[in-house]
């Protein structure tokens, strides 16, 4: 049995921090391209009237107009949790925060969800207001983790206790669309294409080398064995595509966008993950990134690689360079957007500020 995961999925591999007074990582690569690097420098964004907000997360949409994050500001009552936007130069609350945020899209829609009393409820906001989206039958719950730029949302949920990839298409507001293969998704693309991963219990993909489905021999060609993890692509037409690699036995999938997924393969059931690749979704074909990152945060569409304290581009590595001094000790990057923007928190003992990173 596999029990809902209590997160987000592409948040298991925590962002990376920094901690000095002007940081630039030295990060090993093969055969670096030389030249001009951009400065990748950070800046503070501004904050709402009234101030005094912790940030708790921060996204950006994949055109990087909509800057979002939730955070917490004082009251006479206490607290208050809210969503807020900075558009360009404006930065507005949106409203009191529903929950968890998740994502936002090109066109300022926003989504996540929140621990209610009847289970995990998914909410998206638009047009002012917060939409809470319906659940799956005989669902326990529902959690997103992605939306397009359509307005597409996928997450997963609770279906006779197993999780479920879901789908709450735009076009039909009520409904939520149970998906094979089943599973994790982390991203919907634009022309609805699905990208995420079956967490070991069963690989349903069409086809492809290595598939098998429940019951099968595992690994080792022993019976009731349960296959290891495997990613996979849904496309737009229902079909479904392992991504894998040459000797891979088992795969993870973290991040996705435009044409391109990042994740990790092992050449064992049992072992660690011990590589990370980066696949090209028109092709399936896997390609080492090359070693000294840590965590996967997020993709742009040219793919770039946010982990850790670098952008990871496809024939250069861009350190994220930051100032950090008097109550602020540390950066955490956390989204990257296709023109190279990156958004984070600039965190303290008692102290988190949003930041921005620019020409990465």
């Amino acid at each position: 049995m596999i029990l809902i995961a209590p997160r987000r999925l592409c948040a298991i591999l925590t962002a990376g921090l920094l901690a000095a007074t002007l940081l630039a990582p030295g990060v090993a690569m093969a055969a670096p391209r030389t030249g001009s690097v951009p400065a990748c420098l950070m800046h503070p964004l501004p904050l709402p009237a009234g101030g005094g907000l912790a940030w708790d997360a921060m996204f950006v949409d994949p055109a990087g107009r909509f800057i979002v994050g939730t955070g917490r500001r004082a009251t006479d009552q206490g607290q208050e949790p809210v969503l807020v936007r900075w558009d360009g130069p404006r930065v507005t609350v949106l409203t009191r925060s529903p929950g968890l945020l998740v994502a936002v899209n090109r066109h300022g829609v926003l989504v996540g969800d929140s621990s209610t009393g009847a289970g995990n409820r998914p909410w998206r906001f638009r047009d002012g207001q917060v939409e809470w989206l319906p659940l799956p039958p005989n669902g326990i719950g529902g959690y997103v983790t992605a939306v397009n730029s359509r307005g597409d949302i996928v997450g997963y949920g609770g279906y006779l206790e197993y999780p479920v990839t879901l789908r709450w298409p735009v076009d039909r507001p009520d409904t939520v669309e149970v998906l094979e293969p089943g599973g994790l998704p982390v991203a919907i693309l634009d022309d609805g294409t699905i990208v995420g991963e079956v967490p070991g219990e069963e690989d349903r993909s069409s086809h492809g080398p290595g598939a098998r489905g429940p019951g099968a021999r595992g690994a080792g060609g022993e019976r009731g064995v349960a296959p290891p993890p495997v990613a996979w692509v849904r496309r737009p037409d229902g079909r479904v595509d392992r991504l894998t690699a040459p000797g891979a036995v088992k795969s993870t999938v973290r991040v996705a966008r435009g044409n391109w997924a990042v994740g990790q393969v092992a050449d064992t059931a049992d072992g660690q993950y011990g590589q990370m690749v980066r696949w090209d979704l028109r092709t399936g074909v896997a390609t080492p990134v090359r070693p000294g990152l840590i965590a996967m945060t997020g993709v742009n569409a040219s793919g770039g690689l946010l982990s850790d304290s670098v952008v990871d581009h496809l024939d250069r590595r861009v350190p994220l360079r930051s100032v950090v001094s008097g109550p602020v000790n540390r950066v955490v990057a956390e989204a990257i957007a296709d023109n190279g923007l990156v958004v984070g928190r600039a965190v303290g003992r008692q102290v988190s500020l949003p930041v921005r990173w620019s020409g990465c």
